[in-house]
């Protein structure tokens, strides 16, 4: 009888708790815990109490243990919101670009941009690489990008372009699993080699040659156009070697480490952003017939025999490559995220 009357209480108790949380306009007081010697006493069978000792009161329910107050995240945890467009102050100070970052730019009252831009029908004239900064390294107050200009391969700060009020510039990011920060930091490091001394022509003459390299390059292509630069002893324009310059530290760096056996041969397919050039490559599952060492020696054959088309790649085919992620577009101190060449093409219009 004694073990019905607990189950009865135990469910009033129950039903109570139930309507109080559903209905009531301030929350029940706590109802207190059954202690787990009664629960023993409603299951199991009834036991005889000893008469000699003495009955024990019954125990108060002990209080609820206070839970302690979460401990406040450190302030570098802190969540911040972003907000687009964005100061392009806030964008410099923050962790937004990487090594190898590939910049594209132009300047709107220039005339050797304007020349490259109307041979190649492109809304951009140069390319540089993001080269280090204080979000990679310390000891720098700037960002700095590698770039080949009219003086030869040289560091430029980021903010001389963000300085000039008719430029803009645009950022994508070659994005691979494989692509560490290992692997970008060889890809700067092979640029940084090929810093050299200023080419011996005049900068009107490098303006003239860009016009005439457009022309030649519209007539007969990129690699024609560069080969014939040559065979008259010409340097082709620095402006357009700059997009080159990008193209040719990703390919070598990618045949460094396939030499090393440290990338299958098929990440070359991945890093060639001229179209001609990418149609001489094995196809990516063509690379599985050829054993080790043809794979390595026909990576490097590859770069041998397009040297001059990759040379020779411009502004728009890295604008244009499917294999480079658009990030963010830059103009009167702003920086916009982007994610297509459509919405590059708008925030310019």
């Amino acid at each position: 009888m004694k073990r019905y009357l607990i189950a009865a209480s135990l469910g009033a108790l129950a039903i109570v708790s139930i309507a109080g949380t559903t209905l009531a306009v301030t929350a029940p007081a706590p109802v207190p815990a059954v202690p787990p010697e009664a629960l023993a006493q409603a299951e199991g069978p009834t036991q005889q109490v000893p008469a000699a000792a003495p009955e024990a009161p019954a125990p108060t329910p002990a209080a609820p243990a206070a839970q302690p107050a979460p401990e406040p995240l450190p302030l570098e945890e802190e969540v911040v919101e972003e907000i687009w467009p964005m100061p392009v102050e806030d964008f410099l100070a923050g962790r937004y670009l990487e090594r190898a970052d590939v910049v594209l730019t132009r300047r709107e009252w220039d005339l050797a941009s304007w020349a490259i831009r109307w041979a190649t029908d492109s809304p951009f004239s140069h390319s540089a690489m993001v080269f280090t900064g204080p979000q990679f390294e310390s000891g720098y107050t700037s960002t700095f990008v590698i770039e080949a200009g009219t003086g030869g391969v040289d560091l430029t700060n980021l903010r001389d372009y963000i300085a000039d009020k008719s430029a803009f510039i645009a950022i994508k990011r070659f994005r691979k699993e494989w692509f560490d920060q290992h692997k970008q930091s060889r890809v700067r490091g092979l640029l940084l080699d090929k810093i050299k001394a200023s080419y011996n022509y005049w900068a009107i003459g490098s303006i003239v040659r860009s016009l005439w390299f457009g022309v030649e390059r519209s007539v007969t292509g990129e690699r024609e156009a560069v080969r014939n630069f040559r065979e008259r002893q010409w340097d082709a324009p620095n402006e357009f070697i700059c997009s080159g310059l990008v193209q040719i530290g990703f390919i070598e760096a990618a045949i460094e480490y396939i030499k090393a056996g440290q990338l299958p041969p098929s990440a070359l397919n991945e890093v060639v952003f001229e179209p001609e050039a990418a149609t001489r490559l094995p196809e990516e599952e063509d690379w599985g017939y050829l054993d080790e060492e043809t794979s390595k020696t026909t990576a490097v054959l590859f770069r041998k025999q397009n040297f001059d088309a990759l040379q020779s790649v411009t502004p728009e085919n890295l604008a244009a490559s499917e294999k480079l992620d658009w990030l963010y577009f830059i103009k009167n101190g702003m920086v916009h995220k982007v994610a297509s060449y459509a919405d590059v093409r708008k925030l310019i219009e």
